[in-house]
């Protein structure tokens, strides 16, 4: 699937050849984690949403890849997938953080994807998802430091946990 970016896009064999040894992991829809050492984690969004944690003074990254807003909104337990929504999604990165003793203070946010591309823009899932996600951030007290969200088009995306940058283009 090719990117299409103004700037030149990095595929993960650039990131693999600038961090040597880096770990890589793929994410489907539904998955997330806590990653304490350096990883490339890629995956591809349309109306889900990665939200990308990165705690600069520890070195150290989460991510997840949401395909729904609120857990509250539909029937199912959110324990057994609790990557699947937004905000449990959100809760689930912050108790790991909290084992770990990193302050709120010291994590900066990125958010990706929420694309419509199939519904209106005012009421389509992607846009839910991107406005669950802010709320529960700022409840949190959590500062978004970039956000690439909404549009019709996808998005793909390499996150490198370990110094937060993120590397996305459009698909």
């Amino acid at each position: 699937m090719p990117c299409t970016s103004l700037a030149p896009i990095k595929t993960i064999g650039d990131v693999l050849k600038e961090n040597p040894g880096i770990r890589t992991a793929y994410l489907n829809v539904a998955q997330g984690g806590m990653y304490l050492q350096p990883t490339a984690v890629q995956t591809v969004l349309g109306s889900c949403l990665a939200v990308c944690f990165h705690a600069p003074s520890r070195g150290i990254g989460a991510i997840f890849h949401a395909f729904l807003p609120r857990s509250t909104d539909f029937s199912d337990s959110p324990e057994l997938a609790p990557y699947k929504y937004v905000d449990t999604a959100i809760a689930t990165v912050m108790a790991a953080f909290k084992k770990l003793r990193v302050a709120a203070d010291d994590i900066e946010v990125k958010l990706t994807g929420g694309a419509t591309a199939l519904v209106h823009e005012h009421t389509g899932i992607g846009r839910r998802n991107v406005a669950a996600a802010r709320e529960v951030l700022a409840g949190l007290g959590l500062r978004v430091v970039r956000s690439d969200v909404g549009g019709v088009k996808g998005r793909k995306i390499i996150y490198l946990t370990g110094s937060g940058k993120l590397f996305t283009c459009q698909v």
